[in-house]
């Protein structure tokens, strides 16, 4: 690393590459436009996109184990500067014809002072000459425009006035996140949304991280309650009990120990005994055993708990065949189907036959997908209908294929489309004349076959559970050896640990001379670290790659990076974009995660059951025009718009992490072995069971691989069934 040019300016944060305990980088454009990489050295500020510092340090450059040359401004001198209009400006905007640098004209004049100014109308002449100077008479067209919209009685500009006055509030306390204040408003929307903020000042510590909500919070108790006792109120130990239940939420955990909850909030400044003291005398603490429950996962749980048990104790509306029966029912099976059935394969068939709610577990190439075929063909013999889904689009085609036989088409849909389906299905039974007739039927003869259901995550499975009409029964079918879902939960896992109503495949069916993919993942999934060779250009295979191989490495059209860290993901996503672009190509700034142009793969950050979108399915952007963004989605038959509420939900995916690979893949997939602690043996599994062909391991060294193996995933949870 090497010094360079002195730099002294002001910028403003476009995007937060890393925010480590030593210091950050981000990236922001200066005044002039210019961009320009910086990493702060220092702990005192925790910049955030659309934060603007003074930044005083040195040029520097530094290649990257990629062998990217990186050129950055290194400081330990950063100086926040307040920026008005931040929240304002924004919606200042929404206005007709008043735009980004007519409202930059405005917020100049008059600062926050303008909402009272727009209040006056004897001041419009005064705004027409700061709005358009020089174009009277254009001018006197956007004030009057302007001064009706701020001037309207209605309720509707009621509340525009209400949001204004409420994002002002919010600048003045400092929050510098637009996108936090925006989340905050559509909380408290209405008249009175500054005096709801105020009876719950901590209301941030949901949305964002403590150090911006605990700063905001005491601001807005000190505001309504100035003699108050800020460190040790109840509204703070209610905040930072919410910002511990989002954090664990975001790692998947929907439980703690009370030793962890107490080491947590100690970390966050506030005093476990009192805060739980409080929590526990109005009733807000849920436990059980040994084990403290976010409270609205909790009760997510017990409902799913609740209405598997009604499955579970529902009388079969249809004949489960006799011993006999089901014998001649398997040889007309494995004969219409073409296959052989194993004894164990035949054994899980006998005992999932009987169960209404029934779970399938083994690892890759076990032949999940065959009892599965040969289950729906015996459940229609008895005259049921069998409906198929998968959590990801490539996981529903291939199931699709697999459960399909020449005579019996089987189409397999995502879990977000049945879920809309069954939305449908409920409309439609509702009311027939506004209503239209979903293209699948569930009803009590149903079985529901849920292929992948490892990573079908609580929330998903309850908002299935609760549109399914009684009388269905279902099949999770999975592999417990892969990660937990993205969201919180792992009920398949939780069915499995308990094991009553398991069937479990162990024969690796798939021989390794057709791949050694299932092998080498079943080594992994073992516990037994495979010693793999260097890659040299082979086209199938399992193989170590180096980073310097890896960063010359060319991508395909089906190919999958992982990564373990969210840093990589992001610096590749960045860099790959960069590569493909230049001054001339269109791209769309579709919210604070992605800017995105033709050609760009993308993921789903999210779930949105109405739109038939979730978090972590795969697509690619086929066109932009104007403010429609196309996308093809995996395992779709053709593009379609991305909703205007999702734009927010989008990141690039060049690179993704291992959760979010779960149920889809590829021919070709590199493993980014970059962090220790994240990568474990289930990572490795499941990341090697995502490629059809071709893995490459970029991993340190074998003796990295071995710790890998040996570390195993942990996820805590309260659900109990």
């Amino acid at each position: 690393m090497t010094g360079g040019f002195a730099f002294d300016s002001e910028v403003t944060v476009t995007r937060v590459v890393s925010t480590l305990e030593y210091g950050t980088i981000f990236v922001g454009e200066t005044p002039v436009g210019e961009k320009v990489r910086v990493r702060y050295l220092g702990r005192r500020e925790m910049p955030v996109v659309g934060d603007t510092f003074t930044i005083k340090g040195q040029w520097a450059t530094f290649t990257d184990k990629y062998r990217r040359v990186h050129h950055q401004v290194e400081t330990k001198v950063m100086k926040r500067r307040a920026v008005l209009g931040d929240l304002l400006a924004p919606f200042l905007q929404r206005i007709p014809n008043v735009g980004p640098q007519r409202a930059e004209r405005l917020m100049r004049r008059y600062g926050h002072d303008l909402i009272e100014v727009l209040d006056d109308p004897a001041r419009m002449a005064e705004v027409a000459e700061v709005l358009e100077p020089g174009k009277p008479a254009l001018a006197a067209r956007i004030a009057a425009q302007l001064f009706s919209s701020m001037a309207e009685k209605s309720a509707a500009d009621q509340i525009k006035l209400a949001e204004a006055d409420f994002l002002v509030m919010l600048e003045k306390v400092g929050l510098r996140e637009p996108r936090v204040a925006n989340q905050l408003w559509r909380f408290c929307a209405g008249i009175d949304a500054i005096e709801r903020l105020l009876r719950n000042p901590y209301l941030a510590a949901h949305l964002t991280s403590w150090k911006v909500a605990d700063r905001v919070g005491k601001l807005l108790l000190r505001k309504d309650h100035p003699d108050a006792d800020l460190d040790n109120h109840p509204a703070r130990f209610m905040g930072a009990l919410a910002s511990v239940w989002r954090e664990l939420l975001a790692n998947g955990d929907s439980a703690v120990t009370e030793a962890a909850l107490r080491e947590m909030l100690a970390k966050r400044g506030v005093d476990a005994d009192l805060a739980l003291r409080h929590a526990e005398g109005i009733g807000n603490l849920r436990r059980s055993g040994k084990l403290v429950r976010a409270p609205g996962a909790a009760w997510i749980e017990d409902e799913v708990a609740r209405m598997l048990r009604i499955i579970e104790a529902t009388p079969a509306s249809l004949a489960i065949p006799d011993e006999q029966r089901l014998d001649q029912l398997i040889r007309d099976a494995e004969m219409a189907c073409e296959l052989r059935l194993t004894v164990e394969q035949a054994g899980a068939l006998r005992r999932l036959i009987c169960l209404p709610l029934g779970v399938l577990q083994g690892g890759a190439g076990v032949g999940k997908t065959t009892v599965m075929k040969v289950l729906a063909y015996i459940w229609e013999r008895q005259r049921g209908n069998v409906v198929f889904g998968a959590l990801a689009g490539k996981a529903a085609l291939q199931l699709s294929r697999g459960a399909s036989t020449h005579d019996a088409p089987r189409l397999a849909h995502t879990l977000a489309r049945l879920i809309g389906m069954l939305e449908q299905q409920a409309a439609y039974e509702e009311n027939p004349q506004n209503g239209r007739r979903p293209d699948v039927e569930f009803n009590s003869r149903t079985l529901l076959v849920i292929d992948e259901a490892g990573m079908m995550d609580t929330p998903t499975f309850y908002q299935l559970l609760k549109l399914l009409p009684k009388g269905v029964r279902i099949l999770l079918a999975g592999d417990d050896g892969q990660l937990f879902p993205v969201a919180f939960g792992k009920i398949f896992h939780d069915l499995v640990a308990e094991g009553s109503r398991v069937a479990t495949l162990t024969k690796v069916l798939r021989q390794a001379e057709d791949s050694a993919i299932p092998l080498v993942a079943w080594q992994v999934r073992s516990g037994h670290a495979p010693v793999l060779p260097a890659w040299n250009g082979e086209a199938k295979g399992v193989f170590l790659i180096d980073s310097q191989r890896l960063a010359r490495l060319a991508r395909t059209d089906d190919f999958m990076l992982i990564a373990a860290r969210r840093q990589t993901v992001d610096e590749w996503n960045h860099s790959e974009a960069m590569k493909r672009r230049n001054d001339a190509t269109p791209t769309r700034r579709l919210g604070p995660l992605a800017t995105v142009a033709v050609g760009d793969p993308i993921i789903i950050t999210q779930n949105r059951y109405r739109h038939g979108l979730f978090n972590g399915l795969l697509g690619t952007v086929i066109d932009i025009a104007g403010e429609r963004v196309q996308i093809h989605f995996d395992g779709e038959n053709s593009p379609r718009d991305l909703p205007e509420e999702a734009e927010a939900d989008v990141d690039l995916a060049y690179a993704i992490t291992c959760h979010k690979a779960q149920g889809s893949a590829a021919a070709t997939v590199v493993l980014m072995a970059d962090d220790g602690a994240l990568v474990t043996r289930e990572w490795l599994y499941t990341g090697i069971t995502r490629g059809r062909e071709l893995i490459l391991l970029n991993v340190e060294d074998q003796g990295r691989l071995v710790e890998a193996v040996a570390r195993r995933t942990e996820r805590t949870t309260g659900f109990a069934f």
